[in-house]
């Protein structure tokens, strides 16, 4: 656990000076929520599926990009070398995107109620902790993905293959049970599908607490197992 705690900090004080990670974390969301409150007159039908696909989204592009950058400049090299096994470096990783990714849902979560006028008919806190666990799933598979890429465009390459899917088939513009068949399959197993479940419930009071435990029970899982992916290709690498 020291390692990872090592870990985080050596990467949260590297990004101090990081302007474009910071405007990401601290600014692009709320711009991003500021601009859809000014086209849609009538925001809060559709702010469940926004926040959920906004959280992922920026959350995975925050991490994969820069755990990337950690490789690029041969810090992900050096730590590999130390003694520092590999689950305490990707938990440590984990632990400094995670608090990034935090205050990342904490400017979401403001910007919707400033820019959306949004609601939040079960509660602020289940709403922030489905957003966290929905930012930590993009984490974990963000980190597993950036180990398969060279360079950043390749990690961006990935979202049309791994989040474009999820955002067209995960409930955002229809009902996942109104899907054919072949497509209702493979969104059952789509993080964001549960992400706006979560959400929906959350947020509009839309179907039941069992969508909301159940959201958070399987994006809980999503991430564990994308932590134990991402350790297992680190040991690859290694």
């Amino acid at each position: 656990m020291n390692g990872a705690l090592v870990v985080s900090r050596r990467l949260l004080l590297g990004l101090r000076g990081d302007r474009r990670t910071l405007g990401l974390v601290l600014v692009v969301p709320g711009f991003i929520v500021f601009l859809f409150g000014e086209v849609f007159p009538r925001p809060e039908p559709v702010a469940p599926v926004l926040l959920a696909v906004f959280v992922f989204f920026l959350t995975y592009l925050l991490t994969a990009v820069g755990f990337l950058r950690e490789q690029t400049a041969g810090t992900l090299e050096r730590v590999l070398v130390s003694p520092i096994s590999r689950s305490g470096l990707v938990l440590g990783y984990v632990v400094g995107f995670g608090l990034l990714a935090a205050v990342q849902s904490a400017v979401l979560l403001g910007a919707s109620v400033y820019f959306l006028d949004v609601t939040f008919a079960n509660g602020v806190a289940p709403f922030f902790v489905l957003e966290l666990l929905g930012a930590l799933t993009a984490l974990g598979i963000g980190v597993l993905l950036s180990l398969f890429a060279e360079n950043e465009f390749q990690a961006v390459q990935f979202i049309p293959l791994v989040i474009t899917p999820q955002v067209i088939l995960g409930g955002t513009f229809l009902p996942v049970e109104e899907l054919p068949t072949y497509l209702e399959i493979p969104a059952r197993a789509m993080p964001v599908t549960y992400l706006v479940d979560g959400m929906q419930y959350v947020v509009r009071d839309a179907g039941t607490a069992g969508d909301f435990w159940t959201a958070t029970t399987v994006l809980g899982l999503y991430t564990l197992l994308a932590v134990v992916g991402a350790t297992a290709a680190v040991g690859r690498a290694q």
